[in-house]
């Protein structure tokens, strides 16, 4: 199914690129799969017109992936695909240059509009004039993802933008590229407190928020997870805390939350599978936790949670 994987030929050549076609329906389950492998540089792309096929770019670094790897993980796409009773075409492997996968990344990426105010731009773009009254995130992902271009990440842009968090301050775990917190931000939110325990996310954030010129201690940004929220918040508690993860760490997490935020904080979750709904509600019901809504996209869903303190 597959062409020759590559060997570690040429030192001046430092990332391979997969290259995999696939029927559109496949776009979330590789998103989940990639990102449980903890591989961030990757995208999708579309040709216009073509409303059925996309193209899966994945960028990763030579000399820390073995022939036998590269295998695993295409045969992890194929089974992926089985699952719905789809096929793969034959995939490509290519070697790139050290600053090529970067350009190729930025290729696919265009003005995004999102909710009702929103714009994510890139960063090396200028602000189309049909968007000018929007507010403006200016992004630069790096190597970290969080581009808006998902689901779960659009559900939450969009709960923001539907009920602003004016004058509130915002938790932001797994912050990856700070897109959420940017966004609270630009909605008038108080300060955020950003964690992530990847290095890479911690330092895409910062430049995002660099590039939206936020005064110095507005957006908090922190290697970690929630026990440097804890750390590092004020004294008043979390207004509002987000959690775009999967649901494994939600679960793993969720005990803690209520230690950063107030009495009459919420809890955004996103980054949950349509059918894992049922059980992270029963799981947040026996630690006081009640649902106030449940937005859906796709295969993915958002929960906005408050304590019940009745």
């Amino acid at each position: 199914m597959t062409e020759k994987t590559i060997k570690l030929q040429n030192s001046q050549l430092s990332w391979l690129r997969l290259e995999q076609e696939f029927s559109f329906v496949l776009e979330d389950s590789f998103y989940w799969l990639l990102s449980n492998l903890e591989i961030h540089r990757f995208s999708f792309e579309h040709y216009p017109y073509n409303n059925f096929t996309k193209t899966l770019f994945v960028w990763l670094p030579l000399s820390e992936w073995s022939v036998e790897e590269q295998e695993k993980l295409v045969q992890s796409l194929i089974s992926l695909a089985k699952t719905f009773e789809l096929t793969l075409p034959p995939c490509k492997w290519i070697q790139v240059k050290d600053e090529d996968w970067s350009l190729s990344w930025k290729k696919s990426w265009k003005p995004d509009p999102i909710g009702k105010s929103i714009l994510i731009l890139p960063a090396w773009l200028d602000v189309p004039e049909k968007f000018l009254a929007r507010k403006i995130i200016r992004l630069d992902p790096g190597s970290a993802f969080g581009t808006g271009s998902h689901p779960s990440t659009r559900l939450c842009i969009e709960a923001l933008d539907n009920d602003p968090p004016v004058g509130q301050t915002i938790a932001d775990l797994g912050c990856g590229s700070g897109i959420l917190s940017i966004t609270a931000l630009k909605l008038g939110a108080k300060s955020t407190f950003s964690v992530d325990t990847d290095s890479l996310a911690i330092s895409a954030t910062k430049t995002n928020s660099a590039l939206n010129d936020f005064p110095k201690n507005q957006l908090n940004c922190f290697l970690g997870s929630i026990e440097e929220i804890e750390a590092n918040m004020p004294q008043e508690k979390i207004d509002l805390l987000l959690c775009n993860i999967l649901a494994p760490v939600i679960k793993l997490l969720g005990p803690d939350f209520e230690k950063i935020i107030g009495n009459k904080g919420k809890l955004i979750l996103s980054g949950l599978l349509v059918q894992q709904i049922k059980e992270l509600q029963e799981f947040f019901l026996q630690l006081g936790w009640q649902v106030l809504e449940i937005k859906t996209k796709d295969q993915w869903a958002l929960m906005v949670l408050n304590l019940d303190l009745s």
